[in-house]
């Protein structure tokens, strides 16, 4: 499992992300470099903290993002969204129903927030089952900054009685493993308050496996430690998965990777492991995008892709990180940094320098949703702001006519081998 913390849209985020040439917002090249990390990974989950209650776009302090945003969200390979956190009511009823339609639509599973009591009974606490191992995912929030919907609309609001109730239930529907979602603690502090741990020791009581905190805009530590004989994983904060926050502490967050297994009808919480990311601008064409960087030597690969002032701050981040959690973490967890010479870090090099890759005519969107082909796909915008649909990244021309090849056996037409270099797409005649 793998969890992300806020996905924000501030709306320095919502107006670089507008593409004039097709009227359209443009996100997916600044989730590139995490996407890779995220796929290594069963369940994928990230925390929705705007509503998605359409125009007029707007970010702090209540926010609509576009739609792009989710959808880039399932495009980068997330397959749990959280709803449930201090903004789940910033457009009232409107905005709750529309942010599930638009989830509904995207065909991604989601918690926290419901149209009625019914759908709550029926799909609460979402069951994720992966490998043979299901898991329930529960979502709540401490609350939603004095706003509130009418009945028979439901959020999740974090209360002791609710969670024992829900984690029965999910332990009556013979689960594997129970993860409690969290939003709570104090904003831009960098440990956990009483309130914290007091849910915490709460949802353990109760039966969880582990709790998975947001909200504060910082990270807060990891403890993989023994509750009561049980092993548990706490994080307090993910910090910030994309945002505009500018502070020295809140330009990032952390990805938190978790492996659990069955073993002799037993589950084993295994290997601990996290990537800090840090939210990086930068203007490329007609488009600015926000890029979510895991630590990487860009410069070597793409000279000046990393300005002196965001080098800085990004060293600043990582490290002022790490130093927290040298000092707080508990237990075996483990920082994760991207090898060069690993299969991650040869992607990166690739999409720093160029890759041959397959280009998808008009049914582009189409197969990015195909279920069967989809995973072979990935969006892109060039210089001038078109918006193009690729398949696979490739070192050689050869390989890329290999995969066009495959491509046109399934069925899909319209195929062009292309040249992705960071100054534009070039079609590459046979």
């Amino acid at each position: 499992m793998i969890f992300v913390g806020d996905v924000m849209q501030h709306d320095g985020q919502i107006e670089a992300a507008y593409n004039s040439r097709t009227k359209d917002y443009e996100y997916d090249d600044g989730f590139k470099f995490v996407k890779p990390i995220i796929n290594q990974y069963d369940i994928r989950v990230a925390n929705l903290e705007v509503t998605q209650a359409g125009k007029p776009f707007k970010g702090y302090p209540q926010f609509s993002a576009p739609d792009e945003l989710s959808e880039v969200l399932v495009n980068s390979g997330f397959n749990v969204i959280l709803t449930s956190n201090n903004h789940s009511c910033d457009r009232g009823s409107k905005g709750v129903i529309r942010t599930l339609d638009v989830l509904d639509k995207l065909g991604v599973p989601h918690t926290g927030t419901f149209r009625n009591q019914q759908e709550r009974d029926e799909n609460y606490p979402l069951i994720v089952e992966k490998n043979g191992v299901k898991v329930a995912m529960l979502n709540y929030t401490y609350g939603t900054n004095g706003l509130s919907v009418p009945k028979p609309l439901i959020i999740n609001y974090i209360d002791s009685v609710v969670i024992k109730q829900d984690i029965a239930k999910a332990k009556s529907m013979n689960v594997d493993y129970i993860v409690c979602n969290m939003h709570w603690g104090t904003e831009y502090k960098p440990l956990p308050n009483k309130y914290q741990k007091i849910y915490e020791d709460v949802c353990y009581r109760a039966g969880a496996d582990m709790v998975i905190g947001g909200h504060p805009h910082v990270v807060q530590p990891i403890e993989k430690k023994e509750v009561r004989g049980e092993d548990k994983l706490t994080i307090w904060s993910l910090g910030n998965f994309v945002s505009n926050m500018q502070t020295r502490t809140t330009r990032g967050g952390v990805m938190l990777g978790a492996h659990i297994e069955k073993k002799n009808g037993e589950m084993i919480l295994g290997d601990v492991n996290y990537h800090f990311v840090y939210v990086m601008k930068r203007k490329e064409g007609a488009i600015t995008q926000y890029y979510i960087l895991p630590e990487f030597d860009y410069n070597t690969y793409r000279t000046g892709f990393v300005s002196s002032v965001e080098a800085q701050r990004m060293s600043d981040f990582f490290s002022d990180s790490r130093k927290l959690y040298a000092a707080e973490n508990k237990g075996d967890v483990k920082e994760s940094i991207v090898d060069p010479e690993s299969s991650i870090g040869r992607a990166f090099k690739q999409m720093l320098t160029h890759y041959y890759s397959v280009r998808v005519g008009t049914n582009g969107p189409e197969m990015l949703a195909d279920d069967l082909l989809g995973h072979y796909f990935h969006r892109t915008v060039d210089l001038k702001g078109n918006r193009n649909y690729l398949s696979g990244m490739y070192y050689d021309q050869s390989m890329a006519n290999g995969h066009k090849n495959f491509l046109r056996d399934c069925g899909v037409e319209g195929l062009s081998v292309v040249l992705v270099t960071p100054d534009g797409i070039k079609t590459i005649t046979e």
